[in-house]
């Protein structure tokens, strides 16, 4: 399978349709890989802090990624455990903002009442039957899905960033970390055409936008 560039895939997730700017903050098909460091410790790192700080997290751990990133966007290089020892407790956040935990909880609970109803339970004990088990389902399959992705991720990006290989970065697909950071800030149940969405949105492109200029000037 062909992978998409970098660019490519996230200009699908970021491109406004409805934009009549003349191209502004349109992005070129290739730019240098400094970029990508430029625009995580800028844009990125904003929105994703303002996300965390909202639901009463550490920022210690994403200044500290963030500051990664300026050093390799400076050219100093920055080894692949470093990267991954700061990315892993950084994406399991992010990973666990982004969940849709009450989607997740009503149908788990919606599930669960109705089983519970098939055996001859009450309402009342049918319906706290439920509640106990989606919340217990939820918090684990959270925690699961947030270790596993921060796992798995952590290791793809700090090949990309140490080598600064866009064609690894690419292989990482930054298609759906963009969207977990759009979630993230958004909150997982928030319309992906709501306000909130939008805004993150136009942050990370007029970021993106932001990072080209500073990397080729």
């Amino acid at each position: 399978m062909t992978v998409p560039s970098w660019v490519d895939q996230v200009r699908e997730v970021l491109d406004d349709p409805t934009d009549t700017h003349d191209g502004r903050g349109r992005l070129p098909a290739e730019v240098p890989f400094a970029v990508v460091h430029h625009w995580h410790a800028g844009a990125v790192a904003d929105l994703v802090g303002e996300a965390v700080a909202r639901n009463g997290g550490d920022l210690a751990r994403h200044n500290a990624l963030r500051a990664a990133h300026r050093r390799a966007a400076a050219g100093e290089p920055v080894a692949g455990d470093v990267w991954s020892a700061l990315l892993e407790p950084v994406l399991r956040e992010v990973y666990g903002l982004a969940y849709p935990r009450e989607r997740v909880h009503r149908r788990a609970s919606s599930a669960a009442v109705a089983f519970a109803r098939t055996r001859g339970w009450s309402t009342e004990e049918a319906e706290h039957y439920g509640e106990t088990y989606a919340r217990m389902n939820t918090e684990v399959s959270e925690r699961v899905h947030a270790e596993a992705n921060a796992i798995a991720n952590a290791a793809a990006y700090a090949v990309a960033f140490a080598a600064g290989d866009a064609r690894e970065y690419a292989r990482a697909w930054p298609f759906a970390l963009v969207q977990a950071w759009i979630a993230a800030y958004t909150g997982p149940d928030g319309a992906a055409e709501g306000v909130a969405a939008r805004e993150a949105r136009a942050r990370l492109r007029d970021g993106l936008s932001e990072a080209v200029t500073r990397a080729v000037t």
